[in-house]
């Protein structure tokens, strides 16, 4: 979410006006007298930027005036960056008034949260706090993740104050990047604790939150601890973990990950971690390649390992071609490392996936073939990519209905707009690929396709809610857009917890359908294919008591919402406290 601030025109129709009495002082100033606009010089001007915090540029200095605002017109003045502490004037301006996040998906607005949390502004999270839809926006359980990975104590504080939960995950991201006094608070303050917290620390070099953690009493995972200080440390910090966790744990699998993670470290002395484990005897394996490969300076590395009798094979190749390390790649293959077909293509979907067009072509050029592979890659290609897989194969092998429908996920125009224009609009537009761009959450694609006679049907309104934008709803409504009568969109709604789409269907004349304890069950079953986060199982339960709170007709699907939460969590202990809770509200209502 980016904004640019200019200060409002103020002109007349006839030009800029002057007051009469500022007209008289200007017409019988003295000229020996200050002029204020003389200290306002453009050289002076930019070095009193260079001591302004970036947004303070785009929020305050840039509105002065005219000029100030085109000498600071670069991306870099003009971006508001979320992560970094805003003015207050400027974040209550935008995110403060009524309708301000209509436009947000479900996605963003957790985004502005989390980002506001990042920048260590409690003001700003007040803000959001206070907002009247504030459930739509308010500080959850991933704001307090992001505050704890930005080192920001104070809102953790306030955080907690606010209700929001944490689990190890919160212990994890305070120590992958650094920050001991969060961790220190944490720990002092009952957060569970996550036994990677050290091997995070170690993988991010932070040897000394290392040491501390280590010295709590807690016992660290020691595969995840050796494996970070490969990959994180120096030398004489591996040489004396080694000493003392290693033979805690001698076996194989941890040398071969320690070798690869020592491959791959970005410290200075990488190479001296490598010669060193050999000289403990640990396995000269392709894996080492694999993570080295990875690295921007992957090649070089590659031929280091190749000279030390390090082995090539094709999970190595399928690892240069994630990256985009095309050298690499062809380096390997001169080298006689052989791809069958099910590995060029997992290696040019995978190279699809990340944008690697030039992955791709290498793979083509060399003779293999990448047709299996083509329509699964342009399902993640722009434009430049489809159309060179179009000439390259043909469209027949390239285009389906699958790749219109991601064009349409991604919000990709421009590439719909070609495939319209090449193949037709009845062939390439449908309600598969306006429920597609519904997912997108750009309100100009939905007006594109709409005036191009897309059809439509309710799978677009379920997935306009799904997505959590109260425009996009509100626009499909007034173009009589099907809603659907079974309850989808307030399936979809209530297991995100979105209060505020719940509230806009509602104000839309959505129907519930003719049983909501459908949808109550349906809510529950549909959160079993989420990541079962603590903070989405919170999510799910405000959305069943929205539910709850609209009629009575749960009372005849009680059975089936208990059997539904069976196998439900990928840790069974929030399986127990969900099926725990929809014992307890079957029970307060029947």
């Amino acid at each position: 979410m980016q904004r640019e601030s200019q200060r409002p025109k103020r002109e007349g129709p006839g030009g800029p006006s002057t007051p009469p009495e500022t007209q008289q002082q200007q017409e019988g100033a003295d000229p020996a007298s200050p002029d204020p606009s003389r200290i306002w010089l453009p050289e002076l001007v930019q070095r009193y930027a260079g001591s302004l915090h970036p947004n303070e540029v785009a929020c305050a200095l840039r509105l002065v005036n005219k000029a100030t605002a085109a000498q600071f017109r670069g991306p870099q003045d003009t971006t508001v960056r979320l992560s970094l502490p805003v003015p207050y004037h400027a974040f209550v301006q935008r995110w403060g008034g009524v309708g301000a996040l209509r436009s947000l998906t479900l996605h963003q607005r957790q985004q502005l949260s989390s980002l506001t949390a990042c920048s260590g502004s409690i003001a700003n999270l007040e803000v959001l706090l206070a907002r009247d839809d504030a459930a739509a926006c308010g500080p959850g359980d991933e704001a307090l993740w992001a505050a704890a990975g930005a080192g920001q104590l104070e809102v953790c504080r306030w955080l907690r104050q606010q209700g929001c939960a944490w689990d190890r995950w919160t212990f994890y991201g305070a120590a992958k990047h650094g920050h001991q006094a969060v961790c220190e608070w944490l720990l002092a303050s009952g957060c569970p604790w996550s036994d990677w917290a050290a091997g995070m620390a170690a993988s991010g070099g932070h040897v000394g939150l290392m040491d501390w953690l280590l010295g709590t009493g807690h016992e660290p995972d020691v595969g995840k601890l050796l494996a970070g200080v490969a990959e994180g440390c120096d030398l004489p910090t591996l040489q004396r973990l080694h000493s003392t966790y290693f033979t805690r744990q001698p076996d194989e699998r941890l040398k071969e990950r320690m070798m690869a993670f020592a491959a791959g470290s970005l410290t200075a002395d990488w190479r001296a971690k490598v010669e060193w484990l050999e000289g403990q005897g640990f396995p000269r394996r392709a894996e080492a390649c694999k993570v080295a490969v990875e690295q921007p300076d992957g090649l070089g590395r590659l031929h280091w390992l190749q000279q030390r009798g390090y082995p090539l094979d094709v999970d190595v190749a399928w690892a240069a071609a994630s990256v985009g390390a095309v050298d690499a790649l062809q380096n390997m293959l001169e080298s006689g490392v052989a791809l069958d077909q099910r590995m060029v293509y997992d290696a040019a979907r995978c190279a699809a996936e990340e944008g690697h067009l030039a992955v791709l072509q290498a793979l083509h050029v060399r003779g293999f073939n990448i047709a299996g592979a083509a329509e699964a890659a342009a399902e993640h290609l722009s434009l430049p990519g489809v159309a060179w897989l179009v000439e390259a194969l043909g469209a027949a092998t390239v285009l389906s209905a699958r790749v219109f429908s991601s064009a349409a996920k991604l919000g990709d125009m421009e590439l719909l707009a070609w495939l319209v224009e090449r193949l037709g609009a009845g062939e390439v537009l449908s309600a598969r690929v306006f429920s597609a761009a519904a997912k997108s959450g750009s309100m100009e694609l939905l007006a594109w396709l709409h005036g191009r006679g897309c059809p439509w049907d309710e799978s677009v309104f379920a997935a306009a809610a799904r997505t959590g934008s109260e425009e996009q709803l509100e626009w499909l409504a007034a173009r009589g857009c099907p809603m659907g009568e079974d309850g989808e969109a307030y399936m979809w709604a209530v297991t995100n917890g979105d209060l505020a789409i719940l509230g806009c269907l509602q104000r839309l004349g959505c129907p519930l359908g003719p049983k909501s304890g459908k949808v109550f069950a349906r809510a529950i079953e549909r959160s079993s294919l989420m990541w079962a986060a603590p903070c989405h199982l919170f999510r799910l339960q405000r959305g069943l008591l929205w539910l709850l709170g609209q009629d009575g007709s749960v009372v005849d699907c009680w059975d089936e919402a208990e059997r539904v939460t069976q196998g439900l969590a990928h840790r069974r202990e929030q399986e127990e406290e969900l099926r725990t809770w929809v014992r307890a509200q079957r029970a307060q209502r029947m």
